[in-house]
């Protein structure tokens, strides 16, 4: 639960702030440890639409640690002044059970690795890293470029799926409205009229009919079925490798979800193995980072044969979602001692790929979507308005 504070501090400055915490006891503690006394509090009524930290409020805490760790600050005293500056209320009570940690004497990536819902696998493996060789600026850089990438691929994808979507959503409402609302009435005249219903009119009549007689029980089972598919792919064993295989299936969409995911891979696992991690937690990282599903099943045997003594390029080969090229790449890599200098091209090759295929797949989906809407109003002109034309055409005025 979030809280709305109002405190004083030493100096008699009044301070507002949000904390979330589990109970009005626990935020009198919280307050206390920053060494101010509470004066009032309220539940805050936006902690039920939004509770996710945002990738831009974790990439400005990336930027100002390594600021603050280049101007040799404390790492105690830069949390406790960027709880103060940050603006992500879940973000601020995080801080808080992290500098306690940071006092107890624990990791500052074992405090992180606490609260795996904002901070995950890479970004506690870059801190614990940065700890060991004493370089945490380094980590810092490393976690800012890998969340901007990230931030990144989200608004590609948002971008290639935000057009198909609103355009989808519009032509089932005009197919709605018109088959529940326009047709029948139109219809209806046609008939008093004594004209002729053509056949494709007697279909659009029959499917209108239909949709209004029984909207409920559509709504209904679909509600039902999606349900149903949602818990079976969710619950059963196979059920993620079924429904990745049937995403894969829709043109154009597939392919590129295919390519994001190893795209995500590819630049989390660069990233790692860059910043010093080993191979193996690395790897494991990455495919931690991906939906289960085919490819999630395939790295998890790239994991496997790799500690049975596999070279990594042989994995890739053998478990068969990685193009030739990439798994040649990572070959000469091997050979010539500069494999982390491979990945980071391998990341490159694969942030350019994603860029250019998710702008293709746009411009493919728009002009379809736009095709698709001028068949459906095509359909509904010809077996409505035409008719309804030459009915009026025989009234005698």
């Amino acid at each position: 639960m979030r809280y709305r504070y109002k405190a004083v501090g030493k100096d008699g400055l009044l301070q507002k702030g949000i904390l979330e915490v589990s109970s009005p006891s626990d935020l009198k503690g919280h307050v206390r440890t920053l060494g101010l006394s509470l004066i009032s509090y309220s539940v805050d009524i936006s902690c039920f639409f939004s509770r996710k930290v945002k990738s831009q409020a974790l990439m400005d805490l990336c930027l100002h640690l390594e600021q603050f760790e280049n101007a040799g600050i404390p790492l105690k005293e830069s949390l406790i002044e960027l709880r103060h500056v940050c603006s992500a209320p879940k973000l601020q009570s995080i801080l808080i059970e992290v500098i306690k940690d940071v006092e107890c004497g624990l990791l500052f990536s074992n405090a992180l690795a606490k609260h795996p819902s904002v901070f995950d696998s890479v970004f506690v493996g870059l801190v614990a890293v940065g700890e060991k060789t004493g370089n945490l600026s380094f980590a810092y850089q490393h976690l800012f470029r890998h969340l901007k990438w990230v931030d990144e691929v989200q608004a590609q994808t948002f971008k290639a799926l935000r057009y198909p979507l609103i355009m989808a959503i519009v032509l089932l409402t005009v197919v709605f409205i018109l088959m529940t609302v326009l047709v029948p009435g139109l219809v209806k005249f046609i008939q008093n009229s004594g004209a002729e219903i053509p056949v494709t009119t007697f279909f659009l009549l029959s499917f209108s009919g239909f949709c209004s007689d029984h909207f409920f029980l559509i709504l209904a089972m679909l509600g039902i079925l999606t349900t149903l598919s949602v818990a079976f792919f969710k619950y059963h064993p196979k059920g993620h490798l079924w429904k990745d295989r049937l995403l894969d299936t829709i043109p154009l969409i597939g392919p590129l979800r295919k390519m994001i995911s190893l795209a995500r891979f590819c630049h989390i696992f660069a990233v790692m193995f860059g910043g010093g991690i080993d191979i193996l937690q690395s790897l494991q990282s990455a495919r931690k980072s991906l939906k289960p599903g085919q490819m999630y099943a395939a790295l998890e045997n790239a994991e496997t044969l790799v500690r049975e003594g596999f070279s990594l390029s042989g994995a890739f080969q053998k478990v068969g979602v990685f193009p030739s090229m990439v798994v040649r790449m990572v070959k000469v890599g091997e050979q010539t001692s500069s494999l982390q200098k491979t990945l980071s091209h391998m990341k490159d090759y694969f942030d350019a790929t994603l860029k250019r295929n998710v702008d293709y797949v746009v411009g493919l989906i728009e002009p379809f979507m736009i095709l698709s809407v001028g068949c459906v109003m095509a359909w509904v002109i010809y077996s409505i308005f035409l008719p309804l034309y030459d009915t009026l055409s025989t009234v005698d005025y």
